[in-house]
């Protein structure tokens, strides 16, 4: 039997992960390479664009994105995994 997963904990995980990268290239995105990933960040989360607040926004985005697919990834498995 496949060992059981905590949602949250793997939400949680995913969540601070993903912020922490978001911010990352939020704050090398004055380089090409970190400009091209903003661009790519601007069309995937609404009210996301150039502005100085940005940084708190993309990374609040980021997280909650991230924790909700957690979540879910974790939630799924653990009942796949019961059958």
């Amino acid at each position: 039997m496949a060992g059981r997963i905590d949602p949250r904990a793997l939400g949680l995980t995913a969540g601070v992960f993903w912020a922490s990268l978001v911010a990352v290239l939020e704050l090398a995105a004055g380089t090409d390479y970190g400009e091209q990933w903003r661009v790519l960040l601007e069309d995937i989360y609404p009210g996301y664009s150039r502005d100085p607040g940005d940084l708190v926004w993309g990374t609040t985005l980021g997280f909650v994105d991230a924790f909700v697919l957690g979540y879910l990834f974790g939630w799924l498995y653990n009942r796949l995994a019961r059958h």
